[in-house]
């Protein structure tokens, strides 16, 4: 009898703990040992070694647009607290902790030699060896168990083949293809087809696997993919080298992609 008393207790006290997190401590713990990471100099774009990149914070604090966006330091040394306990906010769409090893905030500057995704901003860890990696970890493995993300929709290859890769090769009037700029390298999402006006399947099988780095299934407002080419005053990003296809998100074909993007279409039919 004493028993269900106790557990009810337990149940308290664990649900009493999560609503007060995190506390000052918490976020004090999260400065050091995450927004350190952020700010750690990398060696910069500029200085032509082989593993010089931007810091976090040189790009995670002006794409406002997407899910991994920081408040812009106050000052030179980082955040003052208040901003720390609002970044803790975003960062905490990025963990697991049920499976913390498959957070994003692991996976992405992570090699993907050793596990990880692809990122713009390069590799940080060639390794799950590194310490900075560990760190992360380990801190991840410390936070109660609430912050698990909801399952992503899978983003349909087939129409990504029938519907997605043909607005590629369609260029509007005065704007050029995307195929122009996005054909090869990192962001080659958008191939030449080789042969017959047609993509083989090796072809478009590496486009797919390249634009799902810019995508955030679920989320087409906050896709890159979809805020590019976008027009600002639309809702897009504010940089793009090339033209803005879309002036609003109420264009018909910003809209079948952002269904796309959100799992709602399946098939070969592009209607």
């Amino acid at each position: 009898m004493g028993l269900v008393p106790l557990a009810a207790l337990a149940m308290f006290l664990s649900a009493c703990a999560s609503a007060s997190f995190p506390s000052a401590d918490d976020v004090e713990t999260y400065r050091n040992t995450v927004e350190s990471v952020f700010m750690a100099d990398r060696g910069g774009t500029m200085s032509g070694g082989e593993r010089s990149y931007a810091s976090c914070v040189m790009c995670h604090t002006w794409q406002t647009d997407v899910r991994f966006s920081l408040e812009r330091p106050e000052t030179n040394s980082g955040w003052t607290s208040e901003q720390s306990r609002r970044n803790f906010d975003v960062v905490s769409q990025l963990i697991n902790t049920d499976d913390p090893e498959n957070s994003r905030l692991l996976l992405k500057p992570l090699d993907s030699v050793a596990g990880g995704l692809m990122h713009t901003g390069g590799t940080y860890w060639t390794s799950r060896d590194d310490p900075e990696y560990g760190a992360v970890l380990e801190w991840i493995q410390s936070l109660p168990n609430q912050y698990i993300p909801e399952p992503e929709p899978e983003i349909d290859f087939e129409f990504f083949r029938a519907c997605v890769q043909p607005v590629f090769q369609t260029g509007r009037e005065g704007q050029i293809r995307c195929s122009r700029c996005h054909s090869s390298g990192l962001n080659g999402f958008a191939p030449e087809p080789q042969r017959d006006n047609e993509w083989s399947d090796e072809e478009a099988e590496r486009a797919y696997r390249l634009i799902s780095r810019v995508i955030a299934p679920g989320n087409a407002e906050q896709s890159r993919f979809l805020l590019k080419p976008l027009h600002p005053d639309g809702g897009g990003a504010y940089t793009h080298n090339g033209p803005r296809r879309w002036q609003s998100r109420e264009d018909p074909e910003w809209q079948m992609l952002a269904e796309w993007v959100r799992g709602e279409r399946r098939g070969g039919s592009c209607s």
